[in-house]
């Protein structure tokens, strides 16, 4: 089932309306900086809905080879999400889940197949902060706005 349509979007963190943080790609590392923490291109993300009903986000948006959101090896708790190889494919699927509450904007969760797991701000304060892999929850800590910006 599509949830969001195909297009490039500024995702970023749920609840981070006063100091707003976007999901990032800085010098190689994903991490959520402010807006204009990062050149543009590098806080916009291309969301590509496929026929098996997974999403590809990748980065840089609109431009083939990019780079997929994605992760190291096998999904796991506390993995690090980064930025897989350049490739002119996806190299990692996501489900995005609509979270029950429907506030507004209206939060996602960005999950991995067939895991309980969810894309999350690691709950380590460094700067810049990292994103993991993070155990499944419907608390909106967890959840990300997608602010479409171009088809």
């Amino acid at each position: 089932m599509t949830i969001l349509p195909n297009g490039v979007y500024r995702i970023t963190q749920w609840g981070s309306h006063g100091q707003t943080q976007v999901l990032t790609l800085l010098d190689g590392q994903v991490t959520a900086l402010p807006p204009g923490g990062a050149p543009e291109r590098d806080q916009e993300w291309r969301l590509e809905n496929l026929p098996n009903g997974k999403v590809a986000i990748q980065i840089p948006a609109k431009i083939f080879p990019s780079r997929s959101l994605s992760y190291e090896g096998e999904a796991e708790e506390g993995k690090r999400i980064v930025a897989g190889r350049v490739s002119d494919f996806p190299t990692r699927e996501w489900h995005i889940e609509i979270a029950p509450q429907k506030p507004l904007p209206v939060p996602y969760f960005i999950r991995v197949p067939e895991k309980d797991l969810i894309v999350s701000v690691s709950p380590i304060h460094i700067f810049p902060p990292q994103l993991v892999l993070f155990p499944a929850s419907i608390s909106l800590e967890h959840a990300w706005a997608f602010e479409r910006v171009k088809e």
